[in-house]
């Protein structure tokens, strides 16, 4: 018996919503970068969550879900929003010294390094192909980062730890329970993420805002709500096969950034390293799938 997909509209619908996300994603990092320079990040981050909650809060109540918040009290919630605010603020810091094209690549090898923890820790198995993938995918980071003494800075290897810190965020991710909405484990995230921006802020001290810079962290708080909401969306309609590949548009939205508004240019070396990245990501997403497809398959 064949396979029943869903149909090729709503795949295509869920491809477009993917790219959405990413464009929003981009958009929400552009303007945090623009006001970096004058505001510390602790403060960036306290400002922008503010209203990151205030919207997420607002749609769990739009949707009833004022009696799930409890919830945000699971352990699993919890140690994911830990480290979820761990990486924000590390992301944030190397947002600020980095390309924005280079750091969103790097960012790119997060599926590969879960593949990886999975293996090294919860005794995954994979096969031969998807180990050459996160082969592939690591020598790709190395060419953006270029780890010699010469031009690899404290900031690339911030990079390279966010890397494991959301790929372990996204192991614990797997484990919370579906009965729990994604609306109140974002609403954790978002809480954390600001009270962690405000612990930081005070160390490193608040700087009265320019209503332009309040505006700005505003806008940027929008796209990332509506990055997250376009992401849920889009995994509740479409197949993961089929939205994977338009994950990577990430890339094009970072570099027509990084090139628009910072004047950054990728090096011949990045650049390579960025598609070694995106190829091995999407090498190892529908190896994944595929494997998981022929599992939940039933025999003839």
């Amino acid at each position: 018996m064949p396979r029943l997909g869903l149909p090729e509209h709503a795949n295509l619908r869920s491809g477009i919503l993917m790219m959405l996300a990413m464009a929003s994603f981009v958009s929400n990092d552009t303007l945090v970068k623009l006001v970096g320079p004058s505001l510390p990040v602790g403060e960036i981050v306290f400002v922008r969550g503010l209203f990151s909650v205030s919207l997420i809060a607002g749609l769990c109540i739009a949707q009833g879900l004022v009696g799930h918040l409890r919830l945000m009290a699971s352990g699993k919630v919890i140690a994911r929003a830990l480290l979820d605010c761990g990486a924000t603020l590390l992301f944030i810091t190397a947002l600020m010294h980095m390309e924005i094209a280079n750091l969103t690549a790097v960012m790119q090898a997060v599926p590969l390094a879960v593949a990886g923890l999975s293996a090294l820790f919860l005794g995954e198995r994979f096969g031969w192909r998807r180990a050459i993938a996160i082969l592939v995918g690591f020598v790709g980071v190395m060419l953006i980062v270029k780890p010699n003494p010469a031009s690899f800075s404290v900031y690339d290897g911030i990079a390279l730890l966010i890397v494991v810190a959301v790929a372990i965020r996204d192991l614990v991710t797997r484990r919370i329970a579906t009965a729990i909405p994604s609306l109140v484990v974002a609403l954790a995230n978002a809480s954390f993420v600001t009270a962690g921006g405000l612990g930081l802020g005070l160390v490193q001290g608040f700087i009265m805002p320019a209503p332009s810079q309040v505006a700005t962290l505003a806008l940027a708080a929008v796209f990332l709500s509506s990055g997250y909401l376009f992401m849920v969306v889009t995994l509740r309609l479409g197949e993961l096969t089929a939205t994977a590949p338009f994950r990577y548009s990430i890339m094009l939205f970072a570099i027509v950034s990084g090139i628009v508004v910072f004047n950054e240019y990728p090096d011949t070396l990045a650049a390579i390293g960025m598609g070694l990245v995106i190829a091995a990501g999407i090498y190892a997403a529908h190896r994944e799938a595929r494997l998981r497809n022929s599992a939940t398959t039933p025999a003839p």
